[in-house]
């Protein structure tokens, strides 16, 4: 019988946010310097920041399509996450790293990343961090990240996890998840299950 799977993301449970979040400032930072348009700093921070991602690359590829354009646009974030994480090797959480690999023996682990499969395993050696998931499901690099999209896509094709790992259950992510049918369970309760 296969083992029930334990599903996770990446972000705030093996590498701390602030390594996706800074990343998203310097993108917009390129994108002003690109378009000359100081109005998309706007856009830093914001949960839709995706619209502003959208704007920015009809500026500056305006030929391109849509796909096209956002799979720049997603290329040129994860290569900033890359390098923030080797520039700050202090955001890989090591410890939550060995404790999932403990799980390994009862749970088939999976990451479920809105990073994409051209660069999750760049993400994850640079992290050091290869080895720990028995399995990988990331977005398209073509496509806007959407998590909720993933989990349902993940599901479709291997089943229901039995737990989803996040950092804080009362995220508005963490409450889509759950309305699957997934029990979330935060980083404490790990050596619980």
């Amino acid at each position: 019988m296969e083992k029930p799977i334990l599903a996770t993301g990446i972000d705030g449970i093996l590498i701390e946010s602030s390594a996706f979040i800074e990343p998203h400032k310097e993108w917009f930072d390129r994108a002003i310097e690109k378009t000359g348009d100081k109005s998309l700093e706007k856009w830093k921070g914001k949960k839709n920041y995706f619209i502003g991602v959208n704007e920015a690359m009809e500026k500056i590829m305006p030929n391109a399509s849509l796909e096209e354009r956002t799979k720049q646009a997603r290329e040129w974030y994860q290569e900033d996450v890359i390098q923030y994480i080797k520039d700050h090797p202090e955001v890989v959480k090591r410890e939550i790293a060995e404790k999932l690999k403990e799980k390994k023996k009862k749970y088939t682990l999976v990451l479920i990343t809105t990073n994409t499969s051209e660069y999750i395993n760049e993400i994850l050696k640079a992290a050091n961090l290869e080895g720990v998931y028995d399995m990988i499901h990331p977005s398209p690099i073509d496509k806007e990240p959407n998590k909720i999209e993933l989990i349902n896509n993940f599901i479709k094709k291997y089943g229901l996890p039995k737990y989803y790992l996040s950092k804080k259950q009362k995220l508005d992510i963490t409450k889509k998840i759950q309305s699957l049918r997934i029990k979330i369970i935060e980083i404490d309760e790990l050596k619980e299950i």
